[in-house]
């Protein structure tokens, strides 16, 4: 750990930023709370779902969403990326007529050969979630499908999930 942390100390410095002091009373995550921080909250009802101030919400979108996170085994950090990128799209500050396009372009070049898998291995995870249908008319009429954030974290989400056939 000490070695990351004098990595990362020595890379800010070179870019001219100041390290930010550890708190002296921190301890090392355990692999349960690393475990709990990967893992999907206990119930549905446990996710916490935070909206823009003024940001009109929709009680049965929720309901749902927070069924479909849950039995796709989302964590916490995850809905609330997803969340943040949903009132991004209502609000139109991404995307675009060619944003698709754009999302495809991007990720087959960073994925590369893995591209098709990878798609697959989300395309899986959302059919986990159960509602394909509606969660499919969702992402596509927001916008939200085109995201290159999104689709980047559902397959990482997937890969680490066997069943979805993410390992290799």
């Amino acid at each position: 750990m000490k070695d990351l942390e004098a990595a990362m100390r020595a890379a800010l410095q070179a870019r001219g930023l100041a390290a930010p002091e550890a708190p002296q009373s921190s301890t090392p995550m355990t692999q349960a709370e690393w475990g709990g921080a990967l893992s999907a909250p206990p119930d549905p009802a446990s996710y916490q779902i935070n909206v823009p101030k003024g940001f009109d919400r929709d009680d049965a979108l929720e309901a749902k969403a927070r069924q479909w996170f849950h039995r796709a085994g989302l964590p916490q950090g995850a809905v609330s990326g997803i969340v943040d990128a949903y009132c991004r799209s209502l609000c139109g500050e991404e995307g675009g007529a060619d944003a698709g396009s754009r999302t495809e372009a991007e990720l087959r070049q960073e994925w590369g050969p893995d591209y098709p898998r990878k798609i697959a291995a989300v395309q899986a995870l959302i059919d986990k979630c159960g509602g394909a249908e509606e969660m499919g008319h969702l992402l596509s009429g927001t916008g939200l499908g085109n995201d290159a954030w999104l689709i980047r974290t559902l397959a990482a989400i997937a890969e680490m999930q066997p069943q979805t056939g993410g390992s290799r």
